[in-house]
């Protein structure tokens, strides 16, 4: 059955927002052509038919959360029957049973299938609304209910603003901002009198208080305000860093770079290339200084697996690199063996084609470790937050003009530039990180080791 699923664009992706179709029901369409826009946790992007027919029934709405591998749209094919999803039949039930439409068939991940047993639609507690149900009953994914549990919300307590009253992620996650339907384990209010004259009687313990998202307050909404929703990469990016952050103890090492022979280095190399229509930038030397530092500490060129830190030979440089709506981190491969004019290369190709948001999700998955440049806006000096689950990151700052000593102490105008290491303190300790920091500004202060 030529069916439309939510593509799996990544080994982490579970579910994606279906944000514009870009053709309607009825259409003649081939294999091949675009036919919606999808947004994952790491980019929008066109997704194509692959199958030749008439587009012939919509499943998802624009602004619905799909799970991977849930069912979208159906492309119909010569003597072929449009499934009615309306009456009977299993897409009907998957749908009564809390699914997005045919997704009970194709949910891709085995977390997810055991989630799949028993999915009838599930009961609402006593005091749940009856908005957002169907028969006494609300209908959200796996990945809804799995996200309520998480955060011990009652999903008879949250109202579904999905078709046909579905609990969506947004839901959940308003919920969560509010404060509101926590899983209290509470009656709503129906113990008998006698039971609540008792109670008030006896003095009412303290709640055990933990680490609890701050309630937050309801928008303004006046005329001089703004409401803005974050985007789902906004969201994921919130989540992992703030994960990132609570659960990896970082260490930071700082290093200040003379950048002059660096920067005497590069517009030689600029002035011979630029009859090729290349520009080597501050960037190229940078990445390329800190992969070849490396091969000294391997221990910060890791990636965190659930056997513990596996250590990589090649390099597989992450650079951090700023959207609209978010940030991607494009990766370039084996970044040691290449030179600095094919690093150039591919890492303006790359840029350019992650802010159109035309990465593969192997471009940008991957990486072994991360560099991210604020240098172009500015900022003397910054840290940044290691991207699980690779052990390390450096955070590139400014080239500022300042005073420095030469050889025979005198003072002369310098060009310098911050390295701050962000690295996972259980892969690697203050000593590797100090002496890393050390190798990248030597190989930088002498850029002609970058040559050989």
């Amino acid at each position: 059955m030529p069916e439309v699923y939510m593509p799996k664009m990544g080994d982490a992706m579970e579910e994606g927002t279906l944000l514009k179709w870009l053709v309607s029901e009825g259409d003649e369409i081939s294999e091949g052509d675009p036919i919606a826009e999808i947004e994952t946790d790491k980019a929008s992007m066109e997704i194509e038919a692959e199958d030749s027919g008439t587009f012939a029934q919509i499943i998802a709405q624009e602004g619905d959360d799909i799970p991977v591998g849930g069912a979208i749209a159906f492309i119909q094919g010569e003597g072929e029957e449009v499934p009615d999803r309306q009456e009977g039949g299993g897409e009907a039930e998957a749908e009564e049973g809390g699914e997005d439409s045919g997704g009970e068939a194709a949910i891709a991940t085995a977390e997810q299938d055991e989630e799949e047993e028993g999915e009838e639609a599930e009961p609402a507690q006593a005091g749940g609304q009856a908005d957002g149900r169907a028969n006494g009953h609300f209908r959200a994914s796996p990945i809804v209910k799995r996200l309520a549990a998480e955060n011990d919300l009652d999903l008879s307590k949250v109202e579904g603003s999905g078709p046909q009253g579905r609990i969506v992620e947004r839901d959940v996650r308003a919920a969560m901002e509010r404060g509101d339907a926590q899983a209290d384990g509470q009656d709503d209010g129906q113990a008998e009198a006698g039971d609540g004259a008792a109670a008030a009687e006896e003095p009412q313990q303290a709640p055990q208080v933990g680490l609890q998202t701050p309630r937050l307050p309801e928008p303004v909404e006046g005329p001089d305000t703004e409401l803005m929703e974050p985007t789902r990469m906004q969201r994921v990016i919130g989540e992992r860093m703030t994960e990132a952050k609570q659960h990896i103890p970082h260490f930071y090492a700082t290093v200040e770079v003379r950048m002059d022979a660096a920067m005497a280095l590069r517009k030689q190399l600029n002035e011979q290339l630029e009859a090729e229509g290349l520009k080597l930038s501050v960037n190229d030397f940078v990445m390329k200084s800190c992969a070849v530092a490396l091969r000294s500490y391997p221990n910060l060129n890791a990636i965190q697996t659930t056997k513990g830190f596996e250590l990589h030979d090649k390099v597989d440089m992450a650079m951090a690199v700023a959207l609209d709506a978010g940030l991607i981190t494009p990766v370039i491969r084996d970044i040691t063996s290449k030179g600095l004019a094919a690093i150039s290369r591919e890492s303006k190709d790359l840029a350019v084609r992650a802010r159109d948001g035309k990465l593969q999700p192997d471009e940008y998955q991957g990486g072994t470790i991360t560099v991210s440049n604020m240098g172009m806006f500015g900022i003397e000096s910054f840290t940044a937050i290691v991207n699980p689950p690779q052990a390390a990151i450096i955070a590139v700052s400014s080239i500022a003009r300042r005073p420095a000593y030469d050889e025979n102490d005198e003072i002369v105008p310098a060009s310098m530039m911050k390295l701050t290491l962000s690295a996972d303190h259980r892969i690697a300790n203050g000593r590797d990180g100090a002496l890393y920091m050390a190798e990248v500004k030597k190989t930088l202060e002498n850029p002609v080791l970058l040559m050989v």
